[in-house]
This record gives C-alpha cells, sequence and structure tokens, in this order.
C-alpha cells in the first residue's frame, strides 16, 4: 500500500469515526436485534482476511473498535501511555509485543501509529514529540519482525485530546500513542 493512501484512509479525529463521509453508509440495525459487531458481519466478502485478525484480539484479550469505511479498519482500545516530556515508551506493554509477533507473519495489515501529547508545553514542543512517540513504538514493532514499509506514523502534538487536560489524570491520559490496523482488500 501507499503511504499517502493509508494516512488518508485511517481517520484523523473522532469526529472522523463518527461521522465518516470518507466511508460506506452502514445499514440501520433492528432495534429489537442485538447485533454483534465483528469483521465478518461488518465487512462480507472482505472476512476471510479479518477473521484471524479478530480471533488474534480476543484470544489476547486486546480490546478493539470496527471502524466504518471501505477498508477493515480496527482501532486499538489500548494505549501506550508516557510520562510528560518523555519519547521512551514503558516496557510493561505485552500486549504491543505480541501484537507484533503476530503482524511480523502478516504482509496484508498496515499499522498506523498516531502519537498525542497533553496540552503541558508549546507547539514547538509537542509536536515533535509525538512524533517521536509514535516513531518509538513503530521501532518496537521492527524489533519484532515487523516491516517497516507496513507501518506509518503521525503526530497530532496536543489537537486530539482524549481527556481533559484540567486534571493531571487526564493529562496523562492524553500522553499516548495509539494503533490502528488496516487489512488490505
Amino acid at each position: 500500500m501507499q503511504f499517502e493512501s493509508m494516512l488518508e484512509t485511517a481517520p484523523k479525529t473522532n469526529y472522523d469515526v463518527l461521522y465518516p463521509d470518507w466511508g460506506a453508509v452502514q445499514q440501520p440495525v433492528q432495534q429489537n436485534a442485538p447485533q454483534k459487531k465483528t469483521i465478518a458481519n461488518n465487512y462480507g466478502s472482505h472476512a476471510s482476511m479479518g477473521d484471524s485478525l479478530e480471533v488474534f484480539l480476543r484470544q489476547h484479550r486486546i480490546d478493539y473498535e470496527l471502524l466504518p469505511g471501505d477498508h477493515i479498519m480496527v482501532k486499538l482500545s489500548d494505549h501506550i501511555n508516557f510520562n510528560t516530556g518523555s519519547a521512551t515508551p514503558p516496557n510493561y506493554n505485552q500486549w504491543l509485543d505480541i501484537l507484533g509477533d503476530y503482524l511480523a507473519k502478516r504482509t496484508d495489515i498496515d499499522v498506523v501509529i498516531e502519537g498525542h501529547t497533553d496540552n503541558t508545553g508549546s507547539d514547538y514542543i509537542n509536536d515533535p514529540l509525538s512524533e517521536k512517540r509514535a516513531k518509538q513504538i513503530k521501532a518496537r514493532l521492527e524489533k519484532n519482525n515487523v516491516s517497516s514499509s507496513s507501518i506509518y506514523t503521525r503526530g497530532f502534538g496536543e489537537y486530539v485530546p482524549a481527556c481533559n487536560n484540567q486534571s493531571s489524570q487526564g493529562k496523562a491520559c492524553n500522553r499516548r500513542v495509539e494503533l490502528m490496523l488496516i487489512v488490505s482488500n
């Protein structure tokens, strides 16, 4: 896949996830019929490519969210959090190494890594810091033999917070890296 196309395909904000004008129209769900979101029932003919990914994620208890659109896109719920001003990832995210081992065997899955910061400091500091955080996670996946050509990074600085920056807990929540997996069609 081309570098620009995967970064352009991946949603950039929560608004893009909620209102995907770039993706496929979702069919309404009947009120009385609870439906489990799976790759199989959301992507039909592309499901076989994502089935083993879904099985892997469930077996290793890695929470995820399926994103609407023309591609199978899986946003991981687990984040990698960082200390203030640091681009050094913590050592305790074992799920990341397990995921890396799996992705090393899958040439049909691209990874988009998004770095974020809290609002401490200026844009001059936060923008490059968010990019460094994403690149550190890329390096960790590469140590697990994930092809660097299938990993894309971008940094958002403080501009896409997941939590409110008014408390120390909110700031800690925002110092993160998020991963999105995109399965080739």
